[in-house]
């Protein structure tokens, strides 16, 4: 009886450890996410080089590693930073044009804003609505500067990390196919070249192939290379020389 006693006690406090920790992360989460969701508190900013070719979007973006017989480096800038919604790169970009202007804009992003759903599924509508609005203007202002956007939809999330699954939810993965069909409809229609790096890494299911994951968001170097070998192909097919 003694026994049972101390083993329940045990399992009260583990039950309590665990709904605080989860308690506290949530919590945490929910307000680092929205934050990011207003650009204006993010203070980091890229010089923006006058290059040919601007890489410009999130985590995705940065960590992408673009090989001198693709593009050389002297020809390209890459804008890419940690973390940053469509609201954060929409409000940069108009900075960085003060600095200068490229050929082609390279666009990757919307994925942490569309990860934001798993803490606030309530505003789902409103996420993704805003997310969509975003990325518009942003092809809009590459246009209105005589800019050759490119969008690069956004690649579907990973395996998901033990981690993380307390603040994630099933919808993400739709989430991420309806703006990419929303934001290629907005392409088609207005003569937007897309790269689709959706197609690419996807395996079918709505989610980044095993072998292309290095965490649940993000991608390894053979992701990379795979997208790297389709960069070619693509920029032979819509005629972009970078001699």
């Amino acid at each position: 009886m003694k026994f049972k006693i101390i083993l329940l006690f045990l399992v009260l406090i583990i039950v309590c450890v665990a709904g605080t920790f989860y308690f506290l992360y949530k919590k945490f989460y929910s307000k680092e996410l929205s934050l990011r969701l207003s650009p204006l508190t993010e203070n980091e900013l890229l010089i923006a080089k006058s290059t040919k070719f601007w890489m410009l979007g999130d985590s995705r973006i940065y960590q992408w590693n673009i090989p001198d017989e693709v593009i050389p480096k002297k020809e390209y800038c890459n804008l890419g930073i940690n973390s940053q919604t469509s609201a954060q790169v929409l409000y940069r970009l108009r900075l960085h044009f003060e600095q200068g202007l490229p050929k082609y804009i390279f666009l990757q992003v919307g994925i942490n804003d569309i990860k934001a759903i798993g803490i606030f599924p309530e505003k789902k509508e409103a996420i993704l609505n805003e997310c969509i609005k975003n990325i518009e203007l942003i092809i809009k202002s590459c246009l209105g500067y005589k800019v050759v956007p490119v969008f690069c939809t956004i690649i579907p999330p990973g395996e998901i990390e033990l981690i993380r699954r307390p603040v994630w939810s099933k919808e993400i993965n739709n989430a991420v196919v309806i703006v990419n069909d929303s934001i290629t409809d907005f392409c088609k229609i207005n003569g937007v070249a897309i790269f689709d790096t959706y197609l690419f890494l996807s395996d079918g299911k709505g989610a980044l192939i095993k072998n292309y994951q290095k965490d649940d968001l993000h991608i390894n170097e053979e992701g990379y290379s795979n997208l790297n070998k389709e960069l070619t192909k693509f920029m032979v097919k819509e005629k972009i020389v970078n001699k």
